[in-house]
């Protein structure tokens, strides 16, 4: 039986609740990276629908991360830099030494504010793929699914 007669059927009860508890654990951001991982590396030759949904989760959740990782390091410098801003503009003018550390103080809350707005939509998109292959539709994320078919098709 090959990969697109298999993609093509119907997925059981099973291959859908795993596909489900692939993409829900997208609530845990770093934790969650392992569910699709370890449902991928033992279902993937089962299942070409339950294998291509765990790996694409893994991927998304993988983005998540890295995207983690780069709002932490925008929001540290932003809030490191306040001290700073306040030394700098000390010397020159009273009312620059306090406008500046607030404009840094806004620029902080300002990146921790969007990041948490990210996150929010972030696991909501992968909250509606555990929702949509439940119910036994294929999902493909945005970009992320048709690129990683292209590129699991080459393989």
């Amino acid at each position: 039986m090959n990969e697109r007669t298999e993609t093509s059927r119907v997925p059981t009860q099973d291959e859908r609740i795993m596909a489900a508890v692939a993409h829900a654990t997208v609530i845990w951001p770093t934790l969650g990276l392992v569910a699709p991982l370890v449902i991928w590396g033992t279902q993937r030759e089962k299942s070409a629908f339950l294998g291509f949904q765990a790996i694409q989760a893994a991927a998304y959740q993988f983005i998540l991360l890295l995207g983690g990782l780069l709002c932490a390091a925008c929001y540290m410098c932003s809030s490191l830099s306040i001290p700073f801003a306040a030394m700098l503009a000390a010397p020159f003018d009273e009312g620059a030494a306090v406008c500046f550390p607030f404009l840094t103080f806004s620029l902080s809350f300002g990146i921790l504010f969007l990041s948490m707005l990210l996150w929010l939509a972030y696991v909501g998109y992968g909250l509606f793929g555990a929702v949509w292959v439940l119910q036994g539709n294929d999902f493909r994320y945005g970009f992320l699914g048709p690129w990683l078919e292209r590129y699991l098709e080459q393989q």
